[in-house]
């Protein structure tokens, strides 16, 4: 049925009427659904990177939802071609692709905190620093900043004190931030405002 009725939209509203489902969606199954929905308007639109993008997205945002740990890694490992077709097809730097490895590597680090922490905070740390370099002012950089802050034990400066920072600064850049253009990817706000309010209680 999608198949079909992609066919009679744009590439443009195929993936905002995809991405409103998928962040709207509050189970896992619907969430999966849709975001097997990205992967067939990769498929179909296979030359654009907007369209691997969102793909990736979705499969790293289920890898934290998934509760099975051993499948985790395996959206994770399709995010991550999705990921090498963008950079086949874009051939320039750009702060949301790099915003978008980093969140990849965060994934890879929350299956295995333990074993992972320093070869994909090496990762997450390098993405986060390029993307800086291009655009200072991505409210996305300081979402997954404060994400990787209190998600680390307190003893290593982590925790929602710290985070806090991040979360605050993040929402002020994201007013800034339009959410009319798809093929600008804005995802984040309504998470960062949610931890900011979690932080705050936690404090």
């Amino acid at each position: 049925m999608f198949l079909g009725s992609s066919y009679a939209q744009t590439m443009e509203e195929a993936l905002k009427n995809t991405f409103i489902e998928f962040e709207n969606d509050s189970t896992f199954g619907d969430k999966l659904d849709a975001g097997n929905r990205f992967g067939l308007i990769a498929s179909k639109w296979n030359d654009e990177w907007i369209t691997q993008y969102y793909a990736a997205y979705s499969k790293t945002i289920l890898s934290y939802l998934e509760k099975d740990e051993n499948k985790k890694d395996v959206y994770l490992d399709q995010a991550d071609k999705y990921l090498e077709n963008i950079k086949v097809l874009l051939k320039t730097e750009n702060d949301e692709v790099y915003m978008l490895a980093a969140m990849i590597a965060n994934a890879r680090i929350a299956v295995k905190p333990g074993s992972r922490w320093k070869k994909y905070g090496d990762i997450f740390d390098e993405n986060i620093a390029k993307a800086k370099n291009l655009q200072p002012n991505n409210p996305r950089i300081c979402y997954l900043q404060g994400m990787s802050k209190y998600h680390t034990p307190k003893m290593f400066g982590g925790g929602a004190k710290n985070a806090l920072t991040f979360f605050e600064k993040a929402n002020e850049l994201y007013k800034n931030e339009s959410s009319n253009d798809i093929l600008k990817p804005y995802w984040g706000k309504k998470q960062n405002s949610d931890m900011l309010v979690q932080c705050k209680k936690e404090e």
